[in-house]
């Protein structure tokens, strides 16, 4: 949730009764009986806005963003808790149980089923954990200066090209040349709209060249590497494993191999939203969008038209 967009069948699109499992069914649900509760409900909403209240996420108070809304869904509370913890499979929304205490899982909980029109329950619009609460015109003149945040081109290339982060962008694309040839080169990306490459950055995408779609080989030892075809001939496979990044460059002889498998899927992380800040992000697509022949200047309000 935090700051990933999760997949339009996620969440919301799940028959709720096929799902058996209930907030009842949860010692610590049981435990704590706080769901309820306007303070546990409070500080819910301060851990929803710091981690899937962004508006590429489920959007401020859970009212929807890039990701589908949650609050007045009428969910359940247990199958909450367990997407939450879970997350879903095959989508963009991850697992939370390793980061977030069960009682932390369940504070989200109670903040996503509440009634927003119950008394006593504080207004999520207004929770902002980041920084003290401002009204009139200096509340204005904040969101306007945020809306008008500006990439920094020279920041962005560093981050692309930032050889101590294992996700770092060069470590599978390439750009005027620099870079590793696994995905598609983005020199050209420039042509394109500011928000097309923030969407192509945080959201995982069907892939058009099938040259780059994921490959998963099935050894007969029982191993399976996923990753990116390199190259064949009439004995062997080359690929880029890509289970760890950087990616490694894979030789493996056809008579080890018991099945080949492709998916018009990319390989590439699905976590971006949430290892990269938002600034960050605007100085990858303002970086992206510098060609040599121009520079370019892209601000916040550009990711989101």
């Amino acid at each position: 949730m935090r700051g990933i967009v999760a997949s339009k069948t996620a969440l919301l699109f799940l028959p709720l009764a096929a799902l058996s499992v209930t907030a009842a069914d949860n010692p610590q649900a049981q435990a704590n009986g706080r769901l309820k509760d306007p303070q546990f409900i409070a500080e819910g909403a301060s851990l929803f806005a710091t981690r899937c209240g962004n508006a590429y996420c489920h959007g401020t108070g859970g009212n929807g963003g890039g990701a589908p809304p949650l609050r007045g869904k009428d969910l359940e509370a247990g199958y909450a808790f367990k997407t939450i913890s879970n997350g879903l499979p095959g989508t963009s929304m991850p697992t939370f149980k390793s980061e977030l205490s069960e009682e932390q899982i369940w504070k989200l909980v109670a903040f996503i089923v509440a009634d927003a029109k119950a008394g006593g329950i504080v207004d999520p619009a207004v929770i902002s954990p980041a920084a003290p609460a401002s009204t009139g015109p200096a509340k204005a003149a904040e969101t306007n200066r945020s809306a008008q945040l500006t990439g920094n081109s020279q920041a962005g290339k560093d981050l692309f090209f930032d050889s101590t982060k294992p996700m770092s962008c060069h470590a599978c694309h390439s750009f005027q040349g620099e870079g590793t040839p696994i995905g598609p080169d983005l020199s050209a990306a420039a042509s394109k709209p500011a928000r097309d490459l923030f969407l192509s950055i945080i959201l995982s995408r069907e892939i058009i060249d099938r040259k780059y779609a994921t490959i998963t080989v099935s050894l007969r030892a029982g191993e399976k590497i996923v990753g990116v075809k390199k190259e064949e001939d009439s004995e062997s496979l080359r690929v880029y494993d890509t289970a760890e990044l950087p990616a490694v460059l894979r030789t493996v002889q056809k008579a080890d191999v018991a099945k080949v498998e492709y998916a018009n899927e990319s390989v590439m992380p699905k976590d971006y939203a949430s290892a990269y800040t938002i600034k960050q992000i605007l100085d990858l697509v303002t970086f992206l969008k510098t060609s040599s022949q121009s520079k370019s200047t892209v601000t916040l309000k550009d990711l989101f038209q």
